[in-house]
């Protein structure tokens, strides 16, 4: 069976992962990758370094045929677990001798990254091979991922050459320094994990579900004049502490990089709302009024990207 399952991953390579120094070959090795990412059976331990802050997570992941489960369990800071069943995403949050339930909309786990299709993205960065390594005691393959434009900082990721599993996902300020990295540090590849390991976990406690505060929906506020590559993956309407009215959530991707806006009324802000831009690591902040509202985008992005979007978000009449 294993040796099936190896001849599939290679077989479905234009040239063998041997070749991988063509281009086309990495824009199919990089397709492979996001795709196996999905399907494969897997349980490790991951680490993810980013400012002067590590963060340990165990994640699981099984595939049954149409049903995708995974569950991602902190092991530092304070205790959650995230669980995902298709496309519905829950936290679970222990507090006291209960725990709580939230629903959320949009979350992506280490290593599911990647896009499918991965076309778009290598439209938008210049792909090269960065050869072999040794990652978790598995033999990786890396490319690297240089944006092709002043929008978006670059990435390298590295897979398992026998799985296509990504193992490792570093990304690059704009000085092409390390900013923050995602790296498996023990993984396990094709054994299914239990489904009741999909649960939260926690026994002996209530579950206290915590009512929806955000929900989709569509407005008219729009952006006339997005980077090349980013659209619009999600917009919901939240409910915040300490807000008296909902807040505008709309998030932006090429596939890799997310920026969040958030719509406000400026009233709520009181009498001296943020304003301009600010940035710490990777994470740019722009803030200016539109109107009687307030729009606050951030993201992992250069300065540029969020200021364009920000300076180009306009409430469209309804025809």
């Amino acid at each position: 069976m294993r040796f099936w399952l190896v001849w599939v991953v290679f077989a479905s390579l234009p040239a063998s992962a041997a070749n991988l120094e063509n281009p086309s070959n990495l824009n199919a090795w990089l397709s492979h990758v996001a795709k196996a990412t999905q399907q494969l059976n897997y349980e490790g331990t991951y680490i993810y370094q980013h400012d002067d802050s590590v963060e340990i997570s165990h994640i699981a992941h099984r595939r049954d045929n149409s049903e995708e489960f995974a569950k991602l369990d902190a092991l530092s800071g304070p205790p959650h677990t995230f669980v995902r069943v298709n496309d519905a995403v829950y936290c679970y949050i222990p507090e006291g001798n209960q725990i709580k339930v939230e629903r959320h909309q949009y979350h992506k786990f280490f290593p599911a990254m990647l896009p499918l299709p991965t076309t778009p993205i290598t439209l938008l960065y210049t792909l090269k091979s960065l050869g072999r390594a040794h990652i978790a005691d598995h033999d990786s393959f890396g490319v690297s991922l240089t944006p092709r434009d002043d929008y978006r900082y670059g990435y390298t990721v590295w897979a398992d050459m026998e799985t296509g599993l990504l193992l490792k996902l570093v990304k690059f300020d704009a000085a092409q320094q390390m900013a923050g990295q995602f790296t498996f540090t023990q993984v396990d590849i094709g054994q299914a994990p239990d489904r009741k390991q999909f649960q939260s976990g926690v026994v002996g406690k209530k579950s206290v579900a915590i009512p929806d505060r955000e929900v989709q929906v569509q407005t008219h506020w729009r952006i006339s004049k997005l980077p090349d590559g980013f659209y619009l993956v999600m917009e919901t309407q939240r409910d915040l502490p300490g807000k008296t009215q909902s807040v505008i959530h709309q998030v932006y991707t090429d596939g890799l990089a997310t920026v969040s806006l958030f719509i406000e009324p400026l009233a709520q802000l009181g009498s001296n709302p943020p304003r301009g831009l600010s940035s710490h690591g990777m994470m740019s902040l722009y803030a200016r009024p539109i109107g009687a509202y307030q729009v606050t985008a951030l993201g992992e992005v250069p300065p540029a990207t969020i200021m364009m979007m920000a300076d180009n978000l306009n409430q469209e009449t309804s025809k």
